[in-house]
This record gives C-alpha cells, sequence and structure tokens, in this order.
C-alpha cells in the first residue's frame, strides 16, 4: 500500500525516507510505520470531512480523534524509556499542535465555515503533519541509535 499518494504529497511536501524500522514494535512499545501512517490516514479523513464526507455525530468524530496510540505512548511508555532524547520532546510538541489543528478544522466545519477549513486543512493542519512524519522519522533514528550504542 503507497503511504502517501503523489497528490497527498503534494500538500504535504517533501517528507523523509519512508520510515526504517529496525526494532520490533514490541521492544519500544509502540509501530512507527502504523502511527505513521494512521496519522496520514486522519489527514485524509479531515479532507474528507471538508469535501461534505461527515461522520454521523460529533461523538463518533471526537472518537476518530482521540483513539490516538501515539498520544498515549508518548504519555506513557515513550516518555518513560525515551524523554531525554531531543526528538522526543519534538515529536510531543508537532502531534499535540497537529491535533490541535485538526480539532480547529473541524470546529470550522461545524460552524459551516467550508472555506475556511480547507485553507487551514491545506496550510496548518497539512504542515503539522509533515512535522510529525519529520520528527517520527528523527525519534526512530535516535532510539535506533540509542538502542544499538547500548548493546
Amino acid at each position: 500500500m503507497q503511504l502517501i499518494s503523489e497528490r497527498l504529497g503534494q500538500e504535504i511536501g517533501r517528507l523523509p525516507n519512508r520510515i526504517s524500522q529496525r526494532l520490533e514494535p514490541e521492544s519500544i512499545g509502540i509501530d512507527f510505520v502504523e502511527v505513521a501512517e494512521s496519522h496520514v490516514l486522519f489527514f485524509g479523513r479531515v479532507k474528507d470531512f471538508v469535501l461534505g464526507e461527515l461522520p454521523e455525530s460529533r461523538e463518533e468524530l471526537a472518537e476518530v480523534s482521540q483513539n490516538c496510540e501515539l498520544d498515549g505512548w508518548l504519555r506513557g511508555e515513550g516518555v518513560a524509556r525515551f524523554g531525554q532524547l531531543r526528538a522526543f520532546s519534538r515529536l510531543h510538541d508537532a502531534h499535540v499542535e497537529f491535533h490541535y489543528h485538526a480539532s480547529e478544522v473541524m470546529a470550522k466545519i461545524h460552524e459551516g465555515s467550508w472555506i475556511a477549513a480547507e485553507h487551514m486543512r491545506k496550510s496548518e493542519l497539512s504542515q503539522s503533519l509533515r512535522r510529525v512524519l519529520i520528527t517520527l522519522t528523527e525519534l526512530n533514528e535516535s532510539i535506533n541509535k540509542l538502542v544499538l550504542s547500548v548493546s
């Protein structure tokens, strides 16, 4: 499966090479590839919402945006094991920003401000997704170096 379509790639800008998670996800507590895919898919879902394919209810939308595996890992096992890494705090900040902008886009949709929602999705939200993917890659590389240097 192609993670990022050509059109989506144009929206979020140039990204680093595909995440190559050398360590088993179980050994660090999360699968970075799945996390990257879930955020790209969420971005695509927001685009669907902007184009009028709204969820059945606000609760359904809240469930989609709040069921984030990365958020739990960043607050729990991730911070306990890797919080000292500079890339960890950058990923944390980028991730908070991404979900903030997603909620802002959704608020604009619920207000009926479709043009403003699309503008925010194409600018702030796409830029924050790009930062999440870049910092996720950086953290993955930092963890690989840390673990390999300890071994």
